[in-house]
């Protein structure tokens, strides 16, 4: 099947996230991310790909995705990408529900209001890393399928789930189940505030703005990454990267933390 003058306007609207939103799909490039994709059994609608790519991945295609061989020109014209690799794939969004129980060494990500997608991607990467199987997102936050956080998180998307609601009733129900412990400039030192009980979730805040009203007065313990400064250096960084400071963290958190 040759690709279509509508088939090529379909995919590029994709790029807007009204259009992601409204046929409830998204886009994922490149030859990792998908196969990770079709082999996790994704529900992939559309599969574009150079005729090598599909000749070696054959079998493993979903017999239900309509798969269309485009010419290199054909594969640069629909990607988002600067460089595309060999296969653009369309797939329809899960969706995840806030899940109602916990395990007993559970971390849950909280993120309220992060901006950038590259960010966003990290913490998914860094997430799947560490074993957190749930990001619970402000509404505000950047949009998972954003073309740019798919390949930031470099399939790990496929595994941690995302979850987008209102922060204030989200954070009373998780409160519930395990303490939340937020970043902030001012908060206890992350180092030396003891060893640290699981399930728990950790907030990151705005990159610029820090952590909302709303969800520091959900809160329930402050804790600060502290800088280290060298001798005679009076200078240092406002802050920290957000999602340097969520993999930090994470990382703190299940090398001290206990199941309760």
């Amino acid at each position: 099947m040759k690709i279509s003058v509508g088939q090529i306007k379909y995919i590029q609207s994709l790029r807007q996230k009204k259009y992601r939103d409204h046929h409830r799909v998204f886009i994922a490039e490149g030859d990792k991310i998908v196969q990770e994709l079709l082999n996790a059994d994704a529900p992939v609608e559309m599969l574009c790909a150079l005729a090598p790519w599909l000749e070696k991945m054959g079998p493993q295609i979903n017999a239900s995705a309509d798969v269309i061989t485009v010419s290199q020109k054909e594969l640069e014209r629909i990607s988002s990408l600067k460089t595309p690799n060999q296969v653009l794939a369309v797939v329809k969004q899960p969706a995840p529900k806030i899940p109602g129980r916990f395990t007993s060494d559970e971390l849950v990500l909280i993120l309220d209001r992060i901006q950038d997608p590259g960010n966003l991607g990290t913490m998914i990467r860094t997430a799947d890393w560490f074993g957190v199987r749930h990001i619970i997102c402000s509404t505000d936050t950047a949009d998972v399928y954003n073309p740019k956080v798919i390949q930031a998180s470099m399939g790990s998307f496929i595994r941690v789930q995302m979850h987008y609601t209102s922060l204030g009733p989200a954070m009373d129900k998780i409160r519930e189940k395990m303490p939340v412990y937020g970043a902030f400039t001012d908060g206890d030192n992350l180092f030396s505030s003891g060893k640290k009980s699981l399930p728990a979730a950790l907030l990151i805040g705005n990159e610029s703005k820090g952590i909302s009203e709303e969800a520091a007065s959900r809160t329930d313990h402050r804790l600060c990454i502290p800088s280290v400064r060298p001798a005679g250096q009076t200078q240092q960084p406002e802050s920290l990267n957000a999602s340097m400071a969520a993999g930090i963290l994470i990382a703190w958190f299940r090398r001290t933390g206990r199941a309760i």
